[in-house]
Order: structure tokens, then C-alpha cells, then sequence
């Protein structure tokens, strides 16, 4: 509208020929046209015409409303704003009409009364500007803009940092009212230890500096309640250059970071453990290797204990030898008394003496007899316990050397379980990362 406000009052204090020759030169640089006070078209521009796609001879003696919307042309506004033409008012703004084959085109123009010497409007002149395609960026940007709004907390604060407006969804996520905000300082929805920080000051410093802000922004809901916003801060600037006001787009993600920080606690706790287990796996490696070799050691000593008792096994039989030749010397020694005492019978009274002596021979072989009798029972029975310790050390033996190779194989689990234990413990260290760094 800038170059038409200049020109409409300029066009304006034009009459006859010389509104003519206005309406030629403004026709050769800008649409123009004109109507009766009633709205039938006299005369169109050639840029009118090629903007509205017409020839002359297809608008001349139509109705203005050939290029309305049929809403617009039923409604009582419609014949109230011709009306008003007709009485002397003019009008300007931006205005949607229908150029050939329905096609929308937006005009910024202004309708101008044209009155004769008697103050009577005899012609209405409508000095227009195609602006359909600026509008259409515009209502784009608004259409973004509106559905920004709809699905984002929006809010904007002047460039000291008070609020200037904001929308439902951040009034929902804050749990403030309007007006609870609106003229409060961006502090109200921060910390005490923030909002009084060296930091906090630079960064309303550099947005005033123009700077663009983006990312994960800890703040407090109405209750003082953690609130945390993914959002961005976007200094807006007028056609001067001049910082107007800071607009922050915002998503609540709070849900998010507090389940994130929740992973992030059980995913450590998880590390932790795994560090655990692999501490203990490495104290159970150890104590099975401290056993083995106990073990080991052992079964070496019950080796020596098992070659000793098999040596003394191998004695006793030697012993048993040397009892079976006493008792053979003791049954010879009887049989010797027997004939002694035989022959001491046959020489009457002369082998008495010899008589005695042969009884006290086999006194001796009876004594020796029953001794020998006696080592033979202890002989036996201590073969028979050097037996019985050599089946058991060697049953324990073989139970040592199973339970070594039983310990070695838990020796392996274990290993394993300490590589896993390290590849748990280092998926978890990264999986902490991931969520503490979200």
C-alpha cells in the first residue's frame, strides 16, 4: 500500500481531462479501473486486464462482482461497501477476488468516489497492485505459523525478557494462566540458582545480540516442579533492522528426559553390577585356582601316603613269611619234644631228666605256637586295614582328580562369565552413555 497511498490522494484532487490523463498514466504502470456508482465496469487497464486474465470486451458492462466470491456477493457487507462508494467513501486493503476461470488473485487497492463540480460521485476508480503471491507466502507463513501453534508451546517475550503473549499449549504445559504471565519476566519459569547466574545473564545478552538459541532447556512448572522443554528461542527483527521481540517455539519432553535419566540410573546400576560380577567372577577364579592347587598338592601327599601303605602292605607279607617259618620251627620243635619224650619213656628211669626237659620243650613250642598264632591275627588284621586304607586313599584319589577336573571346568565357566561380564559392563557403559547424553 505504500506507493498507493502516495498516489490515491494525488488522483483524487484530479478532475476531467486531467483525470483522465492520471487514470492513462497510472493505467500504464499500475491495474486500475473504473465503475459507475453502482458498480458496472466502464474501463480496465491493460496490466488490470492481464492480471485478471479478461479482455476489455468480456468486463465492460459487468458487474464488479464478475470477480467476487459468491459469498461475499450474497452477503449484506457486499451491498453496504457499495453503498458507501456511492455515498463518497473510499476504501483500502487487501482484498480477494476471482480472476478468469475462478482463479484467485489478491489485490491491495483502494476504491476512490470520483465527484463532479456539484460534489456528486459520478465514477468509482480502483488503483490496485497484484500482491497474490506475497499473500500466498504470507498466509503460507500464517498457515505454518497456526499449525506451529497448534501442536507447540509458543511464547514471546520482549527483548528485556517480559512476556508478551502465550499460547494454550504453553500455559497448559506451565500450568499458568494468561495472566499470570503476560508482563512477568522469563525468570518465573527458571530456577533461583539460574536466573541469577553469570550464564543466564550472556543469554539474554546474545539473544539481544540477534543470536538463534536450540536445545534441551531445564524450567519450573507453576507448582516448582521440574519441566523440561526442547525448544528454540528466535529474535525476531522489523524492516529496520531493530530487535522487535524474542518468539520461543517449545515441545514438553519431561516424560522423556525423566524416563531417559531413569534408564540412565538403571542402565549405571546394571554397569555397576557388572563391575560386580566381574569382580566376584575374578575372586571365584581365584579361590578355584588357590583349590586346584591345594587339591593338587593333596592328592601328591595322599599319592606318597598310598605308596607308603602299599610298601607296608608288601612288609606285612614279608612278616607273614617269617611267622609261617616260626611256626613251622615250632611244630618241628614239638615233634621233637614228642620223640624226646617218647624215648625218655623207653629208658625208664634214667630219662627222667630228659623227660623233663622234653616237657619244657613243648611248653616253649606250645608258647611259641600260640604267639606265633597271635602275630599271624595281628598280621592278618593289619593287612586287611593297610588294604581297606589303600582302596580308600586310592578311591579318594580318583575323587581328587574328578573334583580337579570339575574345579577346572568351573575354573572355565567362570572365565566366561568374567568375558561376559566385560562385554555386559561395556554394553551398559554405552547404552548409560547414550541415555545420559539424550
Amino acid at each position: 500500500m505504500s506507493l498507493l497511498k502516495y498516489l490515491v490522494p494525488s488522483f483524487i484532487r484530479q478532475r476531467g481531462l486531467h483525470a483522465t490523463a492520471s487514470f492513462r498514466s497510472l493505467g500504464r504502470a499500475m491495474p486500475v479501473i473504473e465503475f459507475t456508482p453502482e458498480g458496472i465496469i466502464q474501463k480496465a487497464s491493460p496490466l488490470f486486464l492481464a492480471a485478471m486474465g479478461y479482455r476489455a470486451d468480456e468486463i465492460v458492462g459487468q458487474h464488479h462482482s464478475m470477480f467476487c466470491p459468491p459469498a461475499l456477493v450474497n452477503s449484506p457487507e457486499y451491498r453496504r461497501f457499495w453503498q458507501r462508494l456511492a455515498a463518497g467513501e473510499s476504501f483500502s486493503d487487501k482484498y480477494l477476488r476471482l480472476a478468469k476461470g475462478m482463479r484467485p488473485v489478491w489485490l491491495e487497492a483502494s476504491y476512490i468516489p470520483v465527484t463532479d463540480r456539484r460534489g456528486r460521485v459520478f465514477k468509482i476508480v480502483k488503483i490496485a497492485a497484484d500482491i497474490s503471491e506475497r499473500m500466498q507466502s504470507s498466509l503460507e507463513q500464517e498457515s505454518i505459523i497456526n499449525a506451529i501453534s497448534r501442536s507447540m508451546a509458543v511464547i514471546a517475550f520482549r527483548p528485556d525478557g517480559h512476556v508478551l503473549e502465550a499460547n494454550d499449549n504453553f500455559l497448559k504445559a506451565t500450568g499458568y494462566q494468561a495472566a499470570e504471565v503476560i508482563g512477568k519476566h522469563h525468570r518465573l519459569f527458571c530456577s533461583d540458582a539460574l536466573s541469577q547466574s553469570e550464564e543466564y545473564r550472556q543469554f539474554w545478552l546474545r539473544l539481544n545480540q540477534g543470536e538463534f538459541f536450540s536445545g534441551q532447556f531445564p524450567r519450573l512448572n507453576r507448582r516448582g516442579e521440574p519441566l523440561w522443554l526442547r525448544a528454540t528461542y528466535n529474535p525476531v527483527f522489523n524492516s529496520d533492522g531493530q530487535l522487535t521481540k524474542i518468539v520461543k517455539f517449545a515441545t514438553d519432553v519431561t516424560e522423556q528426559v525423566l524416563r531417559n535419566q531413569q534408564e540412565y540410573d538403571a542402565a549405571l546400576n546394571a554397569w555397576n553390577m557388572a563391575v560386580q560380577t566381574r569382580g566376584s567372577a575374578q575372586a571365584g577364579a581365584d579361590v578355584i585356582d588357590n583349590s586346584i592347587q591345594m587339591i593338587s598338592r593333596i592328592a601328591e601327599e595322599m599319592s606318597v601316603v598310598s605308596a607308603d601303605v602299599t610298601r607296608l602292605n608288601s612288609q606285612s607279607d614279608s612278616i607273614d613269611g617269617m611267622v609261617e617259618t616260626i611256626r613251622r620251627f615250632a611244630m618241628q620243635t614239638r615233634l621233637i619234644a614228642l620223640n624226646a619224650a617218647i624215648e625218655a619213656a623207653r629208658a625208664g628211669t634214667s630219662g627222667r631228666s630228659f623227660a623233663v626237659v622234653a616237657a619244657e620243650v613243648r611248653s616253649l613250642a606250645a608258647s611259641v605256637s600260640s604267639a606265633t598264632e597271635e602275630i599271624e591275627q595281628v598280621v592278618a588284621g593289619n593287612n586287611q586295614l593297610a588294604r581297606e586304607v589303600l582302596r580308600g586313599i586310592e578311591t579318594s584319589l580318583a575323587n581328587t582328580g574328578q573334583g580337579v577336573l570339575l574345579m577346572r571346568e568351573a575354573g572355565e565357566v567362570i572365565a566366561s562369565i568374567q568375558k561376559d561380564s566385560e562385554r555386559v559392563e561395556s554394553a551398559v557403559r554405552d547404552v548409560a552413555r547414550a541415555a545420559h547424553s539424550e
